[in-house]
């Protein structure tokens, strides 16, 4: 199995440089699973950004816009545009999506040169999405904003959705997946939602059971994925059953409160794995990995 195992590079590099920027620093939506809910951000303002987007293009050819919901800057277009600038061959951003509820702004950040987008949804509906968001309206704009992305981006934009799974929407997974696919979505982010924030630290009722949703992947995967590309993010190897390990696919962002544990020892893929986040063995303990 060890050659179907999803590769990937570790983007995170010595000297502490990565391709993801965090330049948001409030929120239109309250998440109640934001890991960045209990951090702080100031606004380092465009000439520091500037600074920071040029370091990464020494190291990367593309480069992701995030922190809080990074488009309700107003410079947003001009970092996009410096971006382009660089010659960076995908600038992206991971959004909320609500500003592309907005044609002029959906119209203006792609002519500016953005080229992948990737939209945070928990649900299908309006009562499952702002159950967790606690936004209302939110669902709403949200819709739109997808609508809107995939009837004015060109072929070579890709659109990302980033299903966000939690103890209250796992077992709709199915359903929810194929209401996006029906929209017109070709590429979705399966997310395992850990607990980073204080408020969620030792939630049973938020934190899924990674064993408990591996299932619902499995059928998707068998169900949609030669229509869909999935990545299973944060679901280690050790999750699935031998014959679906391939479908693990680790953070892109490392943590390094991700733990290694006596499992790890054995295991075919500990070179390519950077294990269990820490608070997420806390909670549930170990037992639910195999070998």
């Amino acid at each position: 199995m060890t050659e179907q195992m999803i590769k990937r590079e570790h983007y995170q590099n010595p000297v502490g440089i990565s391709p993801f920027i965090y330049i948001g620093h409030t929120c239109n939506n309250n998440c109640i699973f934001c890991f960045e809910k209990d951090l702080i951000f100031t606004d380092k303002g465009v000439k520091n950004l500037e600074k920071e987007i040029k370091a990464v293009r020494e190291k990367f050819d593309f480069i992701n816009f995030m922190g809080k919901e990074p488009t309700l800057r107003e410079d947003i277009f001009d970092l996009v545009k410096y971006a382009k600038k660089l010659k960076f061959k995908q600038i992206g951003v991971t959004t909320n999506g609500r500003m592309f509820s907005y044609v002029d702004f959906t119209k203006k950040i792609l002519q500016n040169g953005l080229n992948q987008i990737v939209v945070t949804v928990a649900g299908h509906t309006e009562k499952m999405h702002e159950f967790h968001t606690l936004a209302k309206g939110s669902f709403g704009q949200t819709l739109e904003g997808i609508k809107n992305i995939i009837f004015y981006k060109n072929n070579s934009t890709s659109l990302v959705l980033n299903v966000m799974i939690t103890q209250k929407n796992y077992k709709l997974l199915l359903v929810i997946v194929k209401y996006y696919i029906d929209l017109g979505v070709k590429e979705i982010n399966i997310g395992h939602i850990l607990p980073f924030n204080k408020n969620i630290k030792k939630s049973k009722e938020i934190i899924a059971k990674m064993i408990d949703v591996v299932p619902y992947l499995i059928k998707i995967q068998n169900k949609y994925g030669e229509l869909v590309k999935f990545l299973f993010v944060e679901y280690p190897p050790c999750v699935f059953s031998e014959e679906y390990r391939y479908l693990s696919f680790p953070c892109l962002e490392e943590s390094p409160q991700k733990i290694h544990f006596s499992l790890c020892k054995k295991c075919q893929f500990k070179k390519q794995c950077d294990g269990v986040h820490k608070y997420y063995i806390d909670l549930y303990g170990e037992k639910e990995f195999k070998l």
